[in-house]
């Protein structure tokens, strides 16, 4: 989600950085380049490009991905650099208005837009983050978390219910659009305490956000239907704080609170937190249902035994681990430093690589394999640090009700599709159509196994 080329504070550039590496010191290998270049890391099938990376060394210069980054491998190089103070958040300046020349119109225009992405906690360091942080941090308390199971269970049901009422069983439906998709939707809009949410309207924000957030480098098409998204999102939450048509217990009103106090300090601020949740609380969620379903049909024997209850919770760990719906994140060098050897300059662009972290045979024993009873702990995906996705809990959650239920109404649902597409953003990993059978069937379709992807040996 890193596109800039500054590091800035609240929609101000303050700091070029060079983005052009002609030092020999600091340039890597070249087939490390030849490898991001064109056909970057990212596009299809990446673990086997992140596995030839992680065999060069930890870290990688790639100077055609956004203008120029440094490509982090490893669990111990990610995990380090998430938690690395040298490293900031602050990265959204350039990437906003990279289309948008100075004094011009549209950069007047994007100016609201780049300063809500600079307010998200997402984005800002100390001292505003721990503060936004603490403000939040009682929504997503785990007695609040395990008291929304049961909306969620309820929420589960009535999609399945309307599929089954929708669809003979005979007929292939798509489980993105009829299941991934809306769920996270209705769950994250609840969260927040949004009494009614046009499914049809969020959905169009959340996909106008989510391709300019998961482009390599967003068109102007792109950042100008991400800023009228953008604005959509804030002005329907912002009416409902306006109208009083919350929930009490919703993270919403937790943060109208929270301004009263003076942890929040404006309602701009407020705005931002709450539309970069309802964004993200959606598309990572959908992705890791639409993956974490695709794996468990690839073989026989995945599906059926997660009826045992008690196998979801880790089953849906180590999905998570094999296929982060997020590949990568992104930190801006606030200094000059060394990193694995390498120099770094104050605004040098750092992505370490979750996706291939989690992959690392260095940290878990065959690494390339999906095994659903092994014993870890959480995985990369949600981060790590002092910027650890604050609604990792809710996700799990939200994924194990789904799962277990799924399986326990649909214990034959089979794939109805040799290849089903995959989406193209970098960023996200995640498939754009899942055509399913839920009826009895002896045999379902030869679904062909992704390159670089071994079997698991265990069911």
């Amino acid at each position: 989600m890193e596109f800039d080329a500054t590091i800035q504070g609240d929609g101000a550039e303050t700091e070029k950085s060079s983005t052009i590496r002609d030092d020999m010191q600091t340039r890597p290998p070249a087939t490390a380049a030849a490898i991001a270049r064109g056909n970057h890391p990212f596009h299809g099938d990446p673990y086997a490009r992140y596995q030839a990376l992680r065999l060069q060394g930890p870290i990688h210069w790639a100077p055609d991905l956004f203008g120029g980054a440094w490509l982090l491998t490893t669990f111990d190089g990610v995990q380090a650099a998430l938690k690395d103070p040298r490293l900031s958040a602050q990265r959204t300046g350039g990437w906003v208005m990279r289309h948008a020349l100075r004094g011009s119109p549209e950069r007047k225009r994007l100016t609201a837009m780049q300063r809500l992405f600079a307010r998200a906690m997402l984005f800002v360091d100390k001292p505003a983050h721990p503060r936004l942080r603490s403000a939040m941090q009682h929504a997503f308390r785990p007695a609040r978390i395990e008291a929304l199971r049961a909306q969620v269970a309820g929420l589960v049901h009535d999609l399945i219910e309307d599929i089954e009422r929708r669809v003979p069983a005979t007929a292939s439906f798509d489980f993105i659009e009829r299941f991934a998709t809306p769920l996270p939707s209705r769950v994250i809009s609840r969260f927040l305490g949004m009494r009614a949410v046009d499914d049809t309207r969020f959905l169009s924000w959340s996909s106008g956000l989510a391709a300019f957030l998961g482009a390599v480098e967003p068109t102007a098409d792109e950042t100008r239907v991400a800023h009228d998204s953008l604005a959509a999102m804030s002005d329907e939450i912002d009416r409902c704080i306006r109208a009083g048509d919350l929930e009490e217990d919703g993270l919403i009103a937790s943060l109208v609170e929270a301004q009263a106090q003076g942890r929040i300090e404006s309602r701009e601020e407020l705005l931002a937190q709450c539309v970069m949740l309802l964004f993200a609380g959606h598309e990572t969620t959908r992705h890791l249902l639409g993956t974490a379903v695709y794996w468990l049909l690839q073989e026989p024997g995945r599906w059926r035994p997660l009826e045992d209850r008690a196998r979801v919770r880790t089953s849906v760990r180590e999905l998570l681990r094999w296929d982060s719906p997020v590949q990568f994140t992104g930190r801006r060098a606030n200094c000059d430093f060394d990193l694995f050897g390498v120099a770094l300059r104050r605004g040098d662009l750092v992505l370490p690589l979750l996706g291939s972290a989690n992959r690392d045979p260095a940290r878990y024993e065959a690494a390339n394999r999906l095994d659903l009873d092994r014993p870890l702990g959480m995985p990369l995906s949600f981060g790590s640090g002092p910027h650890v996705c604050i609604g990792a809990a809710l996700t799990l959650m939200e994924a194990e009700c789904a799962l277990g239920e799924l399986v326990r109404r649909w214990p034959d649902l089979r794939m109805a599709e040799h290849s089903p597409p995959w989406i193209e953003a970098p960023l996200y990993r995640g498939l754009r159509r899942l055509e399913l059978h839920r009826g009895t069937s002896s045999e379902g379709p030869a679904i062909p196994r992704l390159v670089g992807t071994a079997p698991s040996t265990k069911p």
